[in-house]
């Protein structure tokens, strides 16, 4: 994820952004990828040295990207949602992990592989668009994203990896490159480079690799953000939030008046920025009556985008609760639903452009971890594609996030989830 720069504020024309601008508007760094160090536990060849980024062409992400990442971002949700267990997605992490797999796909692997990720650019326009979104989105010294991508492989006779591939993926997502012998060092190393990409937010993701399995492709996504307006002692206050499962549980609601008003007819809900302005945490509650199951159901890429647009600059009263969770999943049956199946296949799936002896992908694995607090937010999240061979007057709009709610963390610039999930539990 490599060599030009976008300016953080992007102009898309599919929605207006929403952002609520500190008084000054600060002076936007964009985000680098550092180059990835060797973790030190296990026999390990770093062969970053042979694959530096060049300079290739990258294009400003337009109104299809923007759609196309929107879309991704809502199916990857609906397929994970549950009535009652927390989900958190990095819609991002994912994409980026798979990005770098597409490379290597040839044939109906790649063509279906470019409609879920790109609604059917082409992976070119997918590496150019999604590099230069990436690097464009801030980090300051209060609003904090980093990102770093790796690619993994056993060397072995007939699991031959194509310089060709791992070239793009150094040309565009700095993707660092380390041969390895695939056995316990290398889960600990992997586990390693993860934890440390994540600040520690995410400790590990990979438990096991199989004999068949021949390469691993990883992304790692840190957030850590301070609120524009932190909250005092006196807008923290006890109260009762009703899980998924209909049990009232304990909790401690910050209560904040807010700018930023939505409504999108089923859900009603605020903005609340973080500092500098450059990210900001979106609510969504459904009316009463509506399940959440049904509401995110409901939801598309294009609505999210519409709502976001559309919001007003009502003053609302929000009332968010603390709340902390980490979330693993694995994505591979999402994916499929998602429209790339052929990719796990083994008797179709056409990697030939990474190796001649990768047939599929065996796994995707995703974890995630978020922390709500007075003070701001963490988020980390990793994905990994394993491959296989072989106080003013209260308003009268309130929002209350006292049942399940879906919530994300957009970048101001585009509206678009760096990371979206669904809080059905705070216990």
């Amino acid at each position: 994820m490599v060599v030009a720069v976008l300016t953080a504020v992007m102009t898309l024309g599919c929605a207006s952004p929403i952002s609520v601008p500190p008084e000054t508007p600060p002076t936007l760094p964009a985000s680098t990828a550092p180059t990835p160090t060797m973790p030190s536990a296990g026999p390990h060849t770093d062969l970053m040295a042979g694959y530096k980024a060049h300079d290739v062409a990258l294009r400003a992400p337009d109104a299809g990207f923007q759609q196309a990442m929107a879309d991704f971002s809502i199916s990857l949700l609906q397929q994970r949602v549950s009535e009652r267990d927390n989900v958190l997605i990095s819609p991002l992490s994912v994409e980026l992990a798979l990005a770098m797999t597409a490379n290597g796909a040839a044939g109906e692997t790649l063509t279906q592989m470019q409609k879920v990720l790109g609604g059917g650019a082409s992976i070119d326009d997918i590496n150019a668009m999604l590099t230069s979104y990436v690097k464009g989105l801030p980090s300051t010294d209060n609003a904090k994203f980093h990102f770093a991508d790796s690619i993994w492989f056993k060397q072995m006779d007939g699991f031959d990896v194509k310089p060709e591939f791992l070239q793009t993926n150094a040309d565009y997502y700095a993707a660092g490159v380390f041969a390895a012998p695939f056995d316990e060092g290398t889960i600990n190393a992997i586990n390693a480079w993860v934890s440390k990409n994540t600040d520690g937010m995410i400790p590990g993701i990979l438990d096991e690799l199989n004999p068949s399995e021949r390469m691993v492709l990883l992304n790692a996504l840190a957030f850590d953000a301070k609120w524009l307006q932190p909250y005092h002692d006196y807008q923290v206050s006890d109260d009762f939030f009703t899980a998924g499962s209909g049990v009232r549980q304990p909790a401690k609601f910050m209560q904040s008046t807010e700018y930023t008003y939505l409504n999108d007819g089923r859900a009603t809900g605020f903005v609340k920025p973080y500092a500098d302005g450059v990210y900001n945490f979106v609510a969504l509650l459904p009316n009463e009556g509506v399940a959440i199951n049904d509401y995110v159901a409901s939801l598309t890429g294009d609505g999210w985008l519409r709502a976001m647009g559309s919001a007003t600059g009502d003053m609302v009263l929000a009332q968010l609760p603390e709340f902390s969770f980490s979330y693993g999943t694995s994505l591979v049956d999402a994916l499929k639903n998602m429209g790339m199946p052929i990719a796990f296949d083994w008797a179709t799936g056409d990697f030939s452009r990474m190796s001649d002896g990768v047939t599929n992908i065996s796994r995707v694995e995703h974890r995630t971890f978020i922390d709500v607090t007075p003070l701001g937010t963490r988020a980390g999240a990793a994905t990994a594609v394993i491959i296989e061979s072989g106080a003013v007057q209260p308003p009268d709009l309130i929002v209350t996030l006292d049942r399940p709610f879906v919530f994300a963390i957009t970048d101001a610039a585009t509206n678009l989830p760096v990371f979206i999930g669904v809080t059905n539990s705070i216990a």
